[in-house]
């Protein structure tokens, strides 16, 4: 017998049938004994291009590519006795070719043997690997705070999983509304070595009008964009070459996956060097783009969530300078430290402060980055004619803010800094006008917001009420004081509450009422000082639309000063005594948030310094409660399932200590339902996963409107329901049969009558005082889940296991 055929010799005679079968099968075979092979059979042999030889007594490791590796060892490190879940490595063939093929393998005697079987990757299984690693991503996405560590993981995914060996990911300027015409800020990659990496930064980053060219019509393939290397839209050379080849690619071939987020495409991910023979296809492609669209609305996330501290920081900042605005009454320096202090805590490149004197302006702030060369730094004290041209003289000509995106296509910026791409001006305002401006530029293009504006436009308020009236020290340090107290609030009754104490306390303001909007639009009275009860207006009472004074603020997002309220046809009497009324809108970005209503008994108790004051705090309560909203909502999106609105596991491991707690506590019982959708695989096979999604959400609204308010309905995994219910016991039995039923009915409801749904369903009363470990419950009512299928003669359809080495059949 030949050396290649000596193992099939070994073989009993009973199983000489099967030989030609497990040697040359469609599967690879192999035997492993403490990590080193000591069988593999000729399929996989002749995939990778070694002799048996060579391989037996072998690492198995040495027969993947570097980077799969440490999985392959980790996996050692963990197996049980069960089959494992299928993994996909990556081989390296003796020629050096990848081959992508999926492990499955299982233990045979618990002392290291290891048997497994290797398939080819095909679309569907590449399909479905993917899916699970966007799913197993999820949760770890949603924990994950630092962008860079949630691109890594999904270009690693994509890399382990897609075809493709070699993936480069481009992210564009989150902070601009859209990034596609902004600069690319971080460039990650996987697949590449060290020299290719240098190579490819080396030529530095693709440009819009590039990217414009790669992204059209022309070149698209499905959810991708595919360029030819014969029909290359630019000048020079794009991409460094790939290693691969094949009927229908070139190794020159580029081929991008747009990253698409709410703003549109946030950034591109380019792959090439495809390792399973066979050229991108729009379905090979589309795993691949649900992926990195995942990546796209998770980065999303995560920047909002970062931009948000960083304007709460940038906020501090305004607070501090605050502080050191009431210092000093030298107006120069004053501009001076303000101008460093946007700099620093705002992170802007540059900032000037100009002041109006006479038919003149002078630059008295002054702050600029290390980064710009000597000679692009004014000097201080400079002047200009304030009929000058430039953003600076148009933002006090009309005393409007002034947005120039893009210096080199705006006429409006005429600054000599020639590193400068986008620049906003700023107004300071006094009592008769503008009284100078505050001018911020950044060497990014587009690099000013909404945020920013309304940063800045606070600043410059501030900046002005101190300037045109330093006696008011004390006042402004109270109002930035108001400010750190109400962004600590934590609930909008404390928002609302230190409010109305703050005026009727340190400015005397006797009569107030801070309206806010409910979700129909109407203004409600949030809180109030002073007689109004007489008249009903209360906490709760609501305003009828359009009404009074408050009402027509709303209407038109502006504010309004009534010397004598008795000659205003506007005026809603809520206090017989009223003469005269001043009201602000709360506006964040745009955004009516309430109106801010003070009235006194004297007629033209009010002007202009009451007005920006009360514009100053009503920025401050607009940002607190922008803030508390965006909190509130960035939760409800940390624990809450996206596709069925039901809570999630993470939700579930945060309450469920404080339930048995609870429950402990007051004696009473606890009970969790395991839920499990019995046909459900067969709406996704025959229906596709559209319908079995749209089926999914109708089963999760039937367990939730077949529940107590009080229970806890939780999406435990794919087609599995953990449902939380306190104080409850027996009537868990009643509830069950209650969701039988109605689910039993859904097919006839969504149209899917042949499709027959069902649940099985597995129950577990706590008892007060019980010790018993959370993840011993949980496996607890699995397996009465599964005993209930069993029983109802129902199979997992969708799994399979490997027959037992003790079964003789």
């Amino acid at each position: 017998m030949d050396k290649e055929n000596r193992f099939i010799g070994e073989y009993p005679s009973a199983l000489e049938p099967y030989v030609e079968l497990i040697e040359y099968g469609p599967a690879g075979m192999f035997e492993l004994d403490s990590g080193r092979v000591i069988y593999i059979n000729k399929a996989l042999l002749d995939k990778l291009g070694y002799s048996r030889d060579e391989v037996i007594g072998t690492l198995f490791e040495r027969l993947l590519v570097k980077e799969d590796k440490g999985k392959f060892l980790a996996f050692l490190t963990r197996r049980g006795g069960r089959v494992s879940e299928p993994e996909a490595y990556r081989f390296r063939s003796k020629d050096g070719r990848i081959f992508l093929g999926e492990v499955r393998s299982r233990p045979v005697d618990g002392k290291g043997r290891i048997v497994g079987t290797v398939h080819g990757i095909t679309a569907e299984t590449r399909l479905r690997l993917l899916h699970r690693a966007a799913l197993e991503l999820g949760e770890v996405i949603l924990a994950e705070e630092e962008i860079d560590r949630i691109l890594e993981l999904v270009l690693d995914a994509i890399v382990t999983h897609s075809g493709f060996a070699r993936a480069v990911l481009s992210l564009y300027d989150l902070s601009i509304p859209n990034p596609f015409e902004g600069d690319i800020v971080k460039i990650l990659s996987s697949g590449l070595s060290a020299k290719e990496k240098e190579e490819l930064l080396a030529q530095g980053p693709m440009s819009v009008d590039e990217r414009k060219l790669a992204f059209s019509e022309r070149f698209r393939l499905g959810r991708a964009y595919y360029v030819p290397h014969d029909r290359s839209p630019w000048k020079t050379e794009r991409g460094i070459s790939g290693n691969v080849s094949l009927a229908g690619w070139h190794k020159d071939d580029i081929l991008l996956i747009p990253l698409l987020g709410t703003a549109g495409i946030i950034g591109s991910i380019s792959l090439d060097d495809p390792i399973d023979g066979s050229a991108p296809t729009p379905a090979s492609i589309e795993p691949v783009a649900y992926l990195a669209n995942f990546a796209a609305l998770a980065v999303e996330r995560i920047f909002k969530l970062h931009q948000l501290r960083k304007h709460k920081e940038q906020l501090h900042g305004l607070w501090g300078l605050g502080n050191e605005l009431t210092e000093g009454s030298d107006i120069a320096a004053l501009c001076d430290r303000a101008a460093r202090r946007v700099r620093d805590d705002m992170d802007y490149d540059f900032c000037a402060i100009w002041l109006i004197e006479g038919e003149e302006m002078v630059q008295l702030g002054l702050a600029a980055k290390p980064l710009f060369p000597a000679h692009e730094i004014p000097m201080k004290g400079i002047r200009s004619s304030v009929d000058g041209e430039g953003i600076t003289h148009l933002a006090i000509k009309h005393s409007e803010p002034v947005i120039v995106p893009d210096t080199t296509k705006d006429d409006r910026y005429d600054g000599s800094r020639a590193s400068i791409k986008s620049a906003i001006a700023v107004p300071l305002i006094g009592r008769k006008g503008p009284i100078g401006v505050i001018n911020v530029e950044s060497q990014r293009r587009a690099a000013f917001g909404n945020q920013d504006l309304e940063a800045l436009s606070a600043l410059g308020s501030q900046l002005a009420i101190t300037i045109s009236a330093l006696k008011r020290e004390e006042s402004l340090g109270l109002i930035y004081a108001f400010g750190q107290q109400i962004a600590t609030a934590s609930t909008v009754d404390q928002i609302v509450a230190s409010t109305l104490d703050f005026l009727s306390e340190e400015f005397g303001y006797q009569l107030s009422v801070l309206f806010l909007r409910d979700e129909s639009g109407n203004l409600e009275v949030a809180g109030e000082r002073g007689p109004y009860v007489k008249k009903g207006v209360d906490v709760g009472w609501s305003l009828p639309v359009g009404v009074g004074i408050v009402g027509w603020v709303a209407r038109n997002k502006r504010y309004a000063i009534v010397d004598d309220v008795e000659n205003d046809p506007r005026y809603y009497e809520a206090f017989t005594e009223t003469r005269s009324e001043i009201a602000v809108p709360i506006l964040f970005s745009g955004e009516l948030y309430g109106v801010l209503n003070i009235e006194s008994r004297d007629p033209a108790f009010f002007d202009d310094d009451d007005r920006r004051l009360l514009e100053v705090i009503a920025n401050h309560l607009a940002i607190a409660l922008s803030n508390l909203a965006s909190k509130e909502s960035l939760r409800e999106q940390a624990i809450r399932d996206p596709l069925t609105g039901l809570y999630n596991r993470h939700y579930f491991n945060s309450i469920i200590e404080t339930e048995f707690n609870r429950s402990n506590r007051y004696n009473r019982p606890l009970t969790l339902m395991m839920i499990d959708i019995d046909g459900f695989r067969k709406v996704n096979n025959r229906l596709g996963h559209l319908k079995g999604d749209d089926v999914l959400q109708q089963v999760a609204r039937v367990i939730l409107e077949s529940v107590r308010a009080a229970d806890h309905v939780i999406r435990y995994g794919g087609d599995e329901f953990l449902v939380l219910m306190p104080e409850t016991r027996e009537e868990a039995d009643r509830v069950a049969e209650r969701l039988r039923k109605r689910v039993r009915e859904l097919p006839e409801k969504a149209g899917i009558p042949d499709l027959p749904l069902d649940l099985s369903i597995g129950i577990y009363a706590r008892l007060p005082g019980e010790e018993r470990p959370l993840q011993m419950i949980l496996e607890e009512v699995d397996r009465k889940m599964y005993a209930d299928k069993r029983e109802h003669g129902l199979d997992r359809t969708d799994e399979y296991s490997y027959p037992s080495p003790d079964d003789p059949g």
